[in-house]
């Protein structure tokens, strides 16, 4: 059996898959639940890491006061709870960081905050992500209120010399460099440009950035060879490279990558010490489980995924199906290029909906600088008077950035399927490693099997029959193939075979499950957001926006289209201007083009059109037209082909083939200063079959409609006999002042979606509207609750799914 102990390594892994799986290890553990049932809680643990303004506490202890009568020692007084997982102190901004060495016991107090779990579709998920590091929550606002004598001397030297390193990169280099050297050299993210970040993730070479197996040969291989060049035995040679790079790890934070990419290394120097062969597939086996087996989190961690997934790309994918490549650079950078792009896809697809076209050339002509890039960033950043290297550093990453931002800028620069199923991920990888497999055997067997003896054989009768090889004769007169040595065979390669599966196993990826009527009503807080796709394959966006939560179109919005694998969206309603329903939509103006996102309309309630539109785009931030200032401003800086503006009025209608809309409020004449009163309220009916032998499903949205709105729409609702709607949209948020009695009783849902943020500074939903709502027995859907709400309109029935209980 080749390779025996990774595949016990691989059977470790996946015992550490089953065990999470089986284990139902729910992000935010017992340490969250602790900490959070204390207000403002006191912690006792040992600073383990720190950035910026953070500390990392392991060992973590939670203090609780207990009254205790006549003693005078007050650790009588309290008890200690161990907490099981580390906690980030955010401290306030007038404590100090330099004053809290590493190593030493702290006692803080501070706000807990738990990390908060992906609560929309596609959304970045906290709480999975630190929990795979450990981490349960954070304190804000800590401070200090006590210091232990005792720390580690080398861990913050180590710290100080990154400190000290960092700022000489700041002195090297202009702001936006120095940013990407600190992330480069030092693993320091924290000043790294957004726009260089996105651009870099958006052409497939973002991982550039993190410390992985090139710094590692660069470093580690470089002191190991130097000082075996010296003289030094292999063993003292062995451990100093070790040291070097144990150090650099901790001065980098031991990422993921590193973690990985230094165990493998130090494997390496164990087999060099024993004489014993390195194999890289090995090695990385042995590094999987060790870190799965440990913290089985690391399965859910992107990082973890991509780097482990890489690495198997160029072990086990590159030489199954390029193994020709390998006689020329050119090919070989090709093959390994696509090998890596085609072992990651799932993971890329999983955790970011997307990937990067045209990463493979970007990468072609990336990487081949990257070597120099970091040997002279080193240099420049260790020895003084090496300073003038940051210039070529400079124009490096200046290239990088003309290179990155031209291949942005072509056609089809990312493919967005939309997140794949486990099924198709299972399915993908099941192809891939069959087809890699069946490259080998058939590359085997043609060269060795016992084909190639069979005409090898023909040729030694023709040599000694003296016949001049060609086309030969058969028995009955056929004609064969022509035979030269086992020619024939050898021109046999599994490359067409294995292309077309390759294809196959891509295309898996892209199927996606039939077109249904699908309403989801994400989570932004205290805002509305509400995505509608069709089974006709169109898609709407009714307002988005929030007043609790910042960045909703850039962190909520866009990852949800990514998700669903939407490009593009036929129109986008806004219900009226204020800024818990329209910032998101101007985030979406201001990114859409750049992720590839195309809104084609703008869609406005009749009372805009007849405001003063100078007026509008000259308001101020306080006044009650700002938000439409914004939106149109974002509108009008979209390149190219902005979206149309329309305007939309009481009694205007439209349709798709399985869906029908009908705007009921605001009329033509409704002044646009009333606010709410003035909101967008839109009729949806959802076909439930082509002949329409049966009812279609509807729903209702009515923005923030209220007071005067609300009894225009009821009458709207009463002259045009809706009743019995099937969802509703409450209004303003679950306030007590909408969604009154009569109107409910008009409309009857079967069921009502309230938008509001958790623990919101409004009380929303009201009580009023709750008891209201319960007297009709209408079913009640909270995004506070259940986060996003996603409603499958299907013919049989209607599938109501949340997404924090999905």
């Amino acid at each position: 059996m080749r390779r025996p102990l990774f595949l016990v390594a691989l059977c470790l892994v996946i015992f550490a898959a089953i065990r999470l799986k089986i284990g139902n290890c729910e992000p935010g553990g017992a340490g969250a639940q602790t900490l959070g049932a204390v207000y403002m809680p006191t912690v006792i643990g040992q600073v383990y890491q720190k950035e910026d303004q953070k500390i990392y506490l392991k060992s973590v202890f939670l203090v609780i006061s207990k009254p205790s009568e006549g003693s005078k020692d007050s650790d009588d007084s309290e008890q200690l709870i161990p907490i099981k997982e580390n906690l980030i102190c955010e401290l306030a901004q007038d404590q100090s960081l330099q004053d809290i060495p590493l190593g030493s016991r702290v006692r803080v107090g501070g706000n807990f905050v738990s990390f908060s779990r992906a609560s929309n579709p596609g959304e970045f998920d906290q709480a999975v992500y630190y929990q795979s590091l450990g981490i349960c929550g954070r304190l804000r606002e800590a401070r200090l209120q006590s210091l232990g004598s005792a720390y580690w001397p080398l861990r913050e030297g180590v710290f100080r010399i990154k400190e000290y390193f960092c700022q000489r990169l700041y002195c090297i280099f202009p702001e936006k460099e120095a940013g990407t050297m600190s992330a480069l050299l030092l693993g320091e993210r924290g000043g790294l440009d957004q726009e260089r970040k996105d651009l870099y993730k958006r052409t497939g070479i973002l991982h550039i950035l993190s410390i992985s197996s090139l710094h590692i040969t660069i470093i580690g291989m470089s002191v190991y060879r130097l000082l075996r060049r010296m003289g030094l035995p292999v063993t003292p040679a062995a451990l100093a490279g070790s040291a070097v790079l144990l150090l650099y790890g901790c001065m980098t934070g031991f990422g993921v990558s590193a973690c990985r990419a230094i165990g493998m290394y130090l494997i390496r120097m164990l087999g060099e010490v024993l004489g014993r062969t390195y194999d890289m597939l090995t090695a990385l086996g042995v590094m999987a489980a060790l870190m799965t087996l440990w913290n089985p989190f690391y399965l859910q961690n992107a990082g973890f995924l991509l780097s482990y997934t890489s690495l198997l790309g160029i072990g086990v994918v590159y030489p199954g199906l390029f193994p020709e490549w390998k006689t020329k650079k050119l090919g070989q950078a090709v093959g390994v290029s696509l090998s890596v792009t085609l072992a990651s896809m799932p993971v890329q697809l999983w955790f970011y909906q997307e990937i990067p076209v045209y990463g493979i050339m970007v990468n072609l002509l990336v990487i081949p600088f990257m070597k120099p890039l970091i040997i002279t960033g080193l240099a420049a950043m260790l020895i003084p008077g090496l300073e003038l290297l940051g210039n070529f550093d400079c124009m490096v990453l200046q290239g990088y950035d003309i290179l990155c931002g031209f291949f942005h800028s072509l056609p089809f620069c990312t493919w967005n399927p939309g997140r794949p199923d486990l099924w198709q991920v299972t399915l993908y990888y099941g192809m891939l490693l069959g087809t890699t497999a069946f490259a080998r055997w058939y590359r085997t067997a043609s060269v060795e099997g016992p084909w190639t003896k069979f005409h090898q054989g023909k040729w030694d009768r023709m040599k000694s029959d003296q016949i001049k090889p060609g086309r030969v004769k058969a028995a009955g007169g056929a004609v064969s193939g022509r035979i030269f040595g086992g020619q024939k065979a050898r021109r046999r390669k599994p490359g067409l075979y294995a292309g077309g599966m390759v294809l196959a196993a891509v295309l898996v990826l892209n199927l996606r499950p039939g077109a249904v009527n699908r309403v989801i009503f994400l989570d932004v807080g205290q805002g509305d957001c509400i995505l509608m796709q069709t089974a006709s394959g169109q898609n709407y966006l009714f307002d988005c926006g929030s007043s609790s939560r910042k960045n909703v179109g850039r962190y909520v919005l866009l990852p949800c289209l990514k998700y669903y694998g939407i490009h593009r969206l036929d129109a986008v309603f806004l219900s009226h201007a204020d800024a818990d329903h329209v910032n998101g939509i101007q985030e979406l103006l201001e990114l859409g083009e750049w992720n590839g996102i195309r809104v084609e309309q703008l869609v406005l309630p009749a009372g805009a059109a007849s405001a003063d539109l100078g007026n509008i785009k000259t308001a101020q931030s306080g006044d009650g037209c700002s938000g439409w200032r914004q939106v149109l401003e974002a509108a009008e800086n979209f390149s190219g082909k902005g979206p149309a503006i329309r305007y939309l009025a009481a009694g205007d209608t439209w349709e798709c083939r399985t869906a029908r809309f009908l705007c009921l409020h605001p009329a033509k004449d409704f002044p646009e200063g009333e606010g709410n009163a003035g909101s967008e309220c839109i009729y949806v009916e959802l076909i439930r079959d082509k002949g329409e032998t049966l009812s279609p499903w509807t729903l209702l949205l009515t923005g923030d409609v209220e007071g005067e709105g609300e009894k225009e729409l009821l009458r709207a609702l009463k002259e045009r006999k809706i009743h019995g709607v099937t969802v509703l949209k409450a209004a303003h948020h679950g306030s007590r002042g909408s969604t009154g009695r009569e109107f409910l009783e008009q409309a009857a849902p079967a069921a009502a979606l309230i938008s509001c943020g958790r623990n919101n500074r409004y009380g929303h939903p009201h009580e009023e509207l709750l008891e209201r709502l319960a007297e009709q027995d209408v079913r009640i859907l909270r995004t506070d609750h259940s986060g996003a709400v996603i409603i499958c309109f299907r013919k049989n029935g209607v599938e109501i799914r949340s997404w924090l209980q999905h």
